[in-house]
């Protein structure tokens, strides 16, 4: 008798999932829009998020097309991608929690990776992200040329480990690595005689805590400016003043192989190199 209870309660379960599976495949897509701002609109995450449409991606994934994800008031640090495609991991959901396989085509590149949220049954509150980039052009992200205060080119490679609430990321840790390749970075005031730091590779190594970035290693290499950097940078609400206290040796290929000691204070938008 038990046996035959488990046989046709597994047959059961599978016609059930079979059911589930057939009714989200059917869905249209503008009921899985309204799915999904249904749900956005439950995270009090202080962003403000836009897509032009929302379609099922099997198995039981979602693909948003054109999103935008950025602050509520309109400035800062802002996400743009023509597609996004989510996917539930299984084994967090037994658990309650919800966890995300995503792969984006953004700005130029391609983002992929984690994103889980720690509390149970929600999708909000603090999350742990594991996300990894590649050929991102800096060009298509206008929001890093307004954080910085200044034009940045490039394409940018790298990882991100990132710990805390979505809407207060400087509260947070974490951990990136990242390379802009062929890059140029325009200067506020002329340095060492540059209006502008063209490179053809600049990567760096930092850790997020505290609301301190701490750079374990900035390296420039390029034609006419080549370094290498190590400090901290003292992060602010408003990123283009948060304050730099960077060492480094620096050398000027044009001026010969000797290399010098400089420090870089100020902040993020007025940096000051001063030699030592």
């Amino acid at each position: 008798m038990k046996e035959a209870i488990r046989k046709y309660g597994a047959y059961g379960l599978f016609a059930l999932a079979a059911i589930v599976l057939f009714a989200w495949v059917r869905m249209p897509s503008e009921a899985v829009r309204s799915l999904v701002l249904s749900a956005i609109s439950k995270n009090q995450a202080g962003a403000l998020v836009r897509f032009d449409s929302a379609e099922f991606a099997f198995p039981f994934g979602v693909t948003l097309t054109g999103l935008t994800v950025q602050t509520k008031h309109g400035t800062g640090l802002r996400f743009e991608a023509d597609t996004v495609t989510a996917h539930p991991e299984l084994l967090p959901l037994l658990t309650g929690r919800l966890a995300l396989r995503i792969q984006a085509a953004s700005m130029g590149g391609r983002i992929d990776g984690d994103i889980a949220f720690r509390d149970r049954f929600s999708a909000s509150g603090p999350l742990l992200a594991d996300l990894n980039f590649g050929s991102i052009n800096a060009a298509d992200c206008p929001w890093i040329a307004e954080l910085l205060g200044r034009v940045v080119r490039g394409r940018v490679d790298g990882r991100l480990h990132f710990e805390g609430l979505p809407g207060q990321w400087a509260a947070g840790s974490g951990h990136m690595e990242l390379a802009l390749v062929n890059g140029l970075i325009s200067l506020q005031a002329p340095v060492f005689g540059l209006q502008e730091m063209t490179f053809t590779r600049m990567e760096g190594n930092m850790e997020l805590g505290n609301g301190t970035i701490q750079v374990n290693r900035l390296q420039v290499a390029g034609d006419y400016l080549q370094g290498e950097f190590r400090g901290s940078i003292r992060l602010e609400g408003d990123f283009s003043r948060s304050q730099i206290a960077l060492r480094g040796d620096v050398n000027l290929p044009s001026a010969g192989q000797e290399r010098f000691a400089v420090d870089v204070g100020g902040t993020v938008a007025s940096p000051v190199v001063t030699p030592i």
